[in-house]
C-alpha cells in the first residue's frame, strides 16, 4: 500500500485529489494545506510519495523540492503545476520524481503515483 502525502493549498484542488486517491484501493493518503503543515506531517509519519502544489503558501519552486529531496530522499515527489514554467530536466535534477500538469490530473495522477511507489519516475513527454 502507498502512503501518499497531498501538499496542496487550494481546497478545492485538495479535495478533488483527494477524491482519486480514494478510488484507488491500494493507498492511503494525508494532507498538508500549508508548508509548516507539510514539514510537520513530513516529520511525525514515513510516506511514499508526496504529491506537492507548487502553490503552497511560504514556499517557491524549484527551491522547495531541493529542499525536500534534502531532508527526506527517500520520498518520491510529485510536482503538480499549472503549466511547465520549467523545463521537466529541472525538476528532476532538483530531486523531483515525476510531473503532472494541472489540466492532466484526472488521466495522468494514478499513473503516476503508481509509477513513483514503484520507485519508477513520471515525466511526460509534455508538461501540459
Amino acid at each position: 500500500m502507498a502512503r501518499v502525502l497531498l501538499a496542496v493549498a487550494h481546497s478545492s484542488l485538495r479535495a478533488a485529489l483527494e477524491e482519486c486517491l480514494i478510488l484507488w484501493e491500494d493507498v492511503s493518503y494525508g494532507t498538508a494545506a500549508t508548508a509548516e503543515e507539510l514539514w510537520d506531517r513530513l516529520s511525525r509519519d514515513p510516506w511514499d510519495v508526496m504529491i506537492l502544489d507548487l502553490r503552497l503558501p511560504e514556499q517557491t519552486k524549484v527551491e522547495t523540492v531541493q529542499s525536500l529531496h534534502s531532508a527526506y530522499p527517500n520520498l518520491s515527489i510529485l510536482v503538480i503545476s499549472l503549466s511547465l514554467g520549467v523545463p521537466l530536466h529541472r525538476w528532476h535534477e532538483a530531486g523531483a520524481r515525476g510531473f503532472v500538469a494541472k489540466a492532466n490530473l484526472s488521466t495522468e495522477l494514478i499513473d503516476a503515483v503508481k509509477a513513483l511507489g514503484r520507485g519508477g519516475d513520471y515525466f511526460p513527454e509534455r508538461g501540459g
